[in-house]
């Protein structure tokens, strides 16, 4: 069952503002839900995810671990899920699912390509959203457009062909695909950063302190609910954050090619996962 209590554990675990992200302050309990709703009832699922730095000239290590966690989850339950990204992006974002048999991982240049596939579910989960000048833009304010597929381009085009496609939207920032729900909240908070959130909106949206985390958060939620441990452990974000960093991903804060999500040590990241694991399984299975 999908209470009050349980997505407050889970969100003060990965919304509580130790990402130093004050959007994730943004978190709301009707969003966890609907996400919940929409990832149980899906049948194609496609999950977008890879955020190019641009000043290192690869993907950042948030986004692709959680997509390939989340991925896996709707794969053991039976979904036909599929991970999505751009050639910039693709040696990282293939290599986060490859220690812990995630899905594969389509290659797409525009939201055409992926709607062909006809999903009837869209995560978008650390990837760029056009903003109001319809350009894209890291938090540090540099223009990427020139960096970034418009993936997100899927959301509009599918408003206008497919009424039943839904979308979600994950991200620490407000500057990710999915994420302009909370665009006047955004502004409003943040005046100095109006320019670069995302106006691309999804049916729900999980905002929280890393991009990875608000996956598990998700994955941990179907846990409880379904009653299956779906989550995974310490030593696979290992393996899936080396996997990355050999395969050329920076950490999306101090642009260096180390250990860390969002400037956070894999040890901090490790934290979450366990504290995640833990309350599922001595509170709800």
């Amino acid at each position: 069952m999908c209470g009050e209590d349980l997505i407050k554990n889970i969100s003060f675990i990965v919304a509580s503002g130790s990402g130093r992200k004050r959007s994730s302050f943004l978190s709301q309990e009707r969003y966890w839900k609907k996400a919940l709703e929409l990832l149980l009832l899906c049948k194609r699922p496609m999950i977008v995810t890879g955020f190019y730095a641009k000043e290192r000239c690869s993907a950042e290590t948030d986004g692709p671990m959680g997509a390939a966690i989340l991925g896996r989850a709707l794969k053991s339950l039976g979904k036909n899920v599929l991970l999505v990204t751009d050639w910039r992006c693709r040696g990282v974002v293939e290599a986060a699912p490859l220690p812990v048999r995630g899905p594969k991982t389509l290659i797409a240049s525009g939201g055409e390509q992926i709607l062909r596939l006809r999903p009837d579910l869209l995560v978008f989960i650390k990837r760029p959203g056009k903003a109001r000048d319809g350009r894209y833009y890291n938090m540090r304010g540099l223009d990427i457009t020139d960096v970034t597929d418009p993936l997100d381009e899927a959301v509009s085009i599918a408003r206008d062909v497919f009424e039943n496609l839904k979308v979600i939207g994950v991200g620490d920032g407000g500057n990710e695909a999915g994420m302009g729900i909370f665009l006047q909240e955004l502004v409003l908070s943040e005046p100095e950063f109006g320019k670069y959130f995302s106006v691309v909106k999804g049916d729900a949206a999980i905002a929280c302190d890393v991009s990875n985390w608000g996956a598990y958060g998700l994955v941990a939620l179907m846990s409880c609910v379904t009653g299956r441990f779906l989550l995974h452990d310490e030593g696979e974000e290992l393996q899936m954050i080396m996997a990355m960093l050999d395969a050329g991903a920076v950490d999306g804060k101090t642009l260096e090619r180390s250990p860390f999500v969002s400037g956070l040590h894999l040890s901090k990241n490790q934290e979450v996962v366990s504290r995640l694991g833990l309350m599922v399984k001595e509170t709800y299975l």
